[in-house]
C-alpha cells in the first residue's frame, strides 16, 4: 500500500527520508497526545511523522529490554506504525501516545516471541558502558574504579527479573507515570508499587553507593 511505503522511509534514529509532510517544532509542542491523535486519526501525514519521529528510538530500546533481536524488534515496530496507519480511522481516542504505543509494542512482540519461539533476554549487554568514557581522558586508576563499579551493576541487574527490569526501563528511561505502566504491563496500581518498591529494594542491595543507582538510572 502506499502508505507503507511512505512508512519505510523512516529509520530508527526518529529521521524522515523523502517525506514530504513535517510538523514544526513551534506547533508539535504546543499540541497536546490529544489534539496530534486527533489529527492522525484524521489522515494527517505530519501528525503521523510526529508520532513516528517522537516514539520511534524509545520503542526501539524498549523493545530490546524485552527480547535482545534487533530484527524481531524493528520488524515489530515497523508492524506497529503500519497496522497504526491502516486502522486510524477505527482507533479510539488515546490520553498517552507513548503509553499507548508502548504497550501496543509490548503485546506484538510478546505474539511473536511465542510465535517464533524465542527466549527473553536477560543478560543485557552493557559494554557499551565503556564507550561513554573514553579511556584515554581517564587515569588507570579511575578506570579501574569504574571496571569495578561497571561489574557490580551487571551483578544488581543480573539479579533482577524480566519484569523487574522493564518496570525500571519504562519508569527511569520511558519516564512514563505508574498508572501508565500498570496498562502497559497489564498490573492493577499496588501491584505496580509493590513491582518497583521490590526492585529498588534489589538494586540497593547490590549497590554500594546511590552514585551507581544514578548510573544504571541513565543506561536503562
Amino acid at each position: 500500500m502506499e502508505k507503507k511505503a511512505t512508512y519505510k522511509h523512516f529509520d530508527f534514529q526518529g529521521n524522515e527520508q523523502n517525506h514530504k509532510a513535517s510538523v514544526s517544532d513551534e506547533k508539535a509542542v504546543h499540541m497536546t497526545d490529544l489534539q496530534i491523535w486527533q489529527e492522525f486519526q484524521s489522515g494527517s501525514d505530519s501528525a503521523f511523522a510526529n508520532i513516528y519521529k517522537s516514539h520511534a528510538t524509545l520503542l526501539y530500546s524498549y523493545g530490546l529490554k524485552l527480547v535482545y533481536d534487533k530484527e524481531l524488534v524493528k520488524d515489530a515496530i515497523q508492524d506497529l506504525f503500519i497496522e497504526l496507519w491502516d486502522s486510524k480511522d477505527r482507533l479510539s481516542k488515546v490520553k498517552s501516545i507513548k503509553a499507548y504505543l508502548y504497550k501496543s509494542l509490548r503485546r506484538k512482540l510478546i505474539s511473536k516471541v511465542i510465535k517464533e519461539r524465542k527466549t527473553f533476554d536477560k543478560n543485557q549487554d552493557l559494554t557499551s558502558l565503556d564507550a561513554e568514557i573514553p579511556s584515554t581522558e581517564i587515569s588507570l586508576i579511575e578506570k579501574q574504579q569504574f571496571d569495578a563499579k561497571r561489574k557490580t551493576l551487571e551483578k544488581a541487574i543480573a539479579s533482577l527479573s524480566n519484569k523487574q527490569r522493564e518496570i525500571i526501563h519504562l519508569k527511569f528511561y520511558g519516564r512514563l507515570s505508574y498508572l501508565e505502566i500498570s496498562e502497559i504491563m497489564a498490573l492493577d496500581k499496588k501491584g505496580t508499587y509493590n513491582l518497583m518498591a521490590r526492585t529498588i529494594q534489589i538494586l540497593k542491595d547490590h549497590l554500594v553507593s546511590i552514585m551507581l543507582l544514578i548510573v544504571l538510572f541513565s543506561v536503562l
